[in-house]
């Protein structure tokens, strides 16, 4: 065999593993209530990464980031940037962290009955290299006698690209209840503490999709410590300023090895949060308003 083609297959044997994967960067900023939270994600079929920091009204919070490698079960990293710490553990396929007895839910009772009707306009607009539909989604809840959820109507008003652009793990799922929550957990002396409603839901209208800007206006019944009730109006909103696709650098999912590795982080709670992308991040937000 020539020499030639023996350096060939010497080279091609010992060639480096590649140092990208295929997946997309996306950066978004959501608004909630006077809070402010700027988010740059990287998603890969197998991986994830999200670097956050949060500002209120009274300053800022610190540069956080969270990896996720994903398998039967994902080993979660969450690294506290500024103060070159992190923490680990492992979540099972539900997102509760392994090692950590969840607490007993039982049922309230009650029934939430929830329509969501969304609504294509036809109208339609480039954004980032996708065709995005504009959506109006409409969404009505009404909690049955001895229901822990609260009754709310909410508009929601979006533009929408073909979820094919994220991996298959982000991928939003045909019939998937979406933000449907119900659990209410308030302290120990609520008669609601860790009881979960029945949920019923009727869908109706076109699927969605992933959304990169969207803004929500819930209307919702709160009650007085006289008993009486007033209504609330809240408006947030979600936008994606920046989508990229392409190869990610797998140093990206490394954690960095002069970070030190702690029981618990300064900046964060003593036990471990579930783990949300950004677009969970802000349905996490609208479980919290209908509480």
């Amino acid at each position: 065999m020539p020499l030639a083609m023996l350096l060939l297959l010497y080279v091609n044997t010992f060639t480096p593993p590649a140092s990208s994967v295929d997946g997309v960067k996306i950066v978004t900023r959501q608004i909630t209530s006077g809070f402010t939270d700027t988010r740059t994600e990287y998603l890969a079929a197998d991986r994830f990464r999200n670097e956050w920091q949060s500002q209120m009204r009274d300053g800022n919070g610190p540069p956080m980031a969270t990896i996720i490698l994903r398998g039967e079960r994902d080993r979660v990293f969450m690294l506290d940037l500024a103060a070159r710490e992190y923490i680990t553990y492992e979540t099972n396929p539900r997102g509760t962290t392994v090692g950590i007895k969840p607490r007993p839910m039982v049922d309230s009772g009650g029934t939430l009955q929830i329509w969501i009707e969304n609504i294509d306009t036809g109208e339609r607009k480039e954004l980032f290299g996708h065709i995005a539909r504009h959506i109006i989604t409409h969404e009505k809840r009404v909690a049955g006698p001895g229901a822990c959820s609260k009754s709310s109507v909410s508009e929601s008003d979006g533009w929408y690209i073909d979820g094919s652009v994220m991996p298959q793990w982000h991928q939003q799922k045909k019939n998937n209840l979406g933000v449907v929550v119900a659990e209410v957990s308030a302290g120990s002396s609520d008669i609601c503490f860790n009881k979960m409603d029945k949920i019923d839901v009727h869908r109706s209208g076109v699927e969605t999709g992933f959304p990169v800007k969207i803004t929500t206006t819930l209307q919702s019944e709160v009650a007085q410590p006289d008993g009486s009730s007033r209504t609330l109006f809240s408006t947030w909103g979600s936008e994606v300023v920046e989508l990229k696709e392409g190869p990610l650098e797998l140093s990206l999912f490394d954690v960095p090895k002069d970070f030190r590795l702690v029981a618990s982080l300064r900046s964060w709670t003593a036990q471990p949060p579930r783990q949300l992308t950004g677009w969970e991040w802000f349905k996490e937000k609208i479980q919290e308003l209908f509480r």
